[in-house]
């Protein structure tokens, strides 16, 4: 649909997500346009800004016309080494290494379904992501729809898990789920409901994913699991899922407390690098 601001957003044909075009993002945007951009990031959870061409402070400014822009949690001794320019809000999202040393945080290969610091009390509420250097093939990106699969649970599991919380724990190997055995003094882990409302749509959302989710809180760890793998099960189902195939100059904006995201494999032999920024949270999921 065309707006009268010359903004066009195309619904994909997927569960979930659209195309932003008609925006150049190094430029900053009028009071009508962000409220354009917000109201059409809610209704389809994951907007894909295409053919961008951003340096990494220029990120830094778009994002910070929605929020304020967050800061990683563990920066890269390396990546500030190699980039002492990089602003602080940016994380680097590669494979690369530089003498046998990761890039930043290691993200190599295939990724499981996850919500970004899902395991702190405020998570971050956005998550953007910007296509630098592709590989050949794979490295997309898998967006899950948490409004669909809490939907999708019947009325049964839902009444049941309608006041537990779930614990996640950031503490995992890209495809092992989290260890209860770990020192949670020593990683970072919160407990939040099983099920949450979005604050600006007002729906329910499931709030758990394979990658973190440890446990749901106050049962045995047989009842724990059982429960878990169905929620898992139901979240990521394809039917609710948008594959976003990247190319250079692709900005992708997503909304973590509604989504899931997950990546899939790639050849470890390729360079794969995307820039990271993030919204901070304003509240903790209810």
């Amino acid at each position: 649909m065309a707006t009268r601001l010359g903004l066009d957003v195309r619904g994909f044909d997927a569960p979930l997500g659209a195309e932003i075009t008609g925006l150049d993002l190094r430029k900053p945007l009028d009071r009508e346009t962000v409220a354009e951009i917000l109201a059409a990031w809610y209704r389809h959870q994951v907007l894909v800004f295409p053919d961008q061409d951003l340096s990494p402070q220029q990120m830094v400014d778009f994002t910070g016309q929605f929020g304020e822009p967050g800061k990683p949690r563990m920066p890269s001794r390396t990546v500030r080494d190699i980039l002492p320019n990089l602003p602080p809000e940016v994380m680097i999202v590669s494979n690369i290494r530089v003498d046998g040393k990761p890039m930043g945080l290691p993200h190599d290969g295939e990724m499981w379904f996850h919500s970004d610091m899902c395991y702190v009390e405020v998570p971050h509420t956005a998550t953007l992501l910007y296509a630098v250097e592709l590989p050949s093939w794979g490295g997309n990106t898998l967006f899950a729809d948490m409004y669909a699969a809490y939907d999708s649970l019947p009325a049964s599991l839902r009444n049941r898990l309608e006041d537990c919380r779930a614990l996640h724990i950031h503490d995992y190997k890209r495809t092992d789920r989290p260890s209860l055995d770990v020192d949670l003094d020593k990683v970072g882990n919160f407990a939040h409901p099983v099920f949450i409302t979005h604050p600006e749509t007002g729906r329910k959302a499931l709030y758990v994913n394979r990658l973190m989710t440890a446990r749901i809180e106050g049962l045995d760890p047989a009842e724990s699991d059982g429960l878990l793998e169905e929620l898992f099960t139901a979240s990521e189902d394809r039917s609710l899922v948008y594959e976003h195939v990247w190319k250079p100059g692709d900005l992708v904006m997503w909304d973590n407390r509604c989504i899931t995201h997950a990546r899939t494999d790639f050849p470890e032999n390729e360079r794969r690098l995307l820039r990271r920024t993030t919204i901070v949270g304003t509240q903790a999921p209810r």
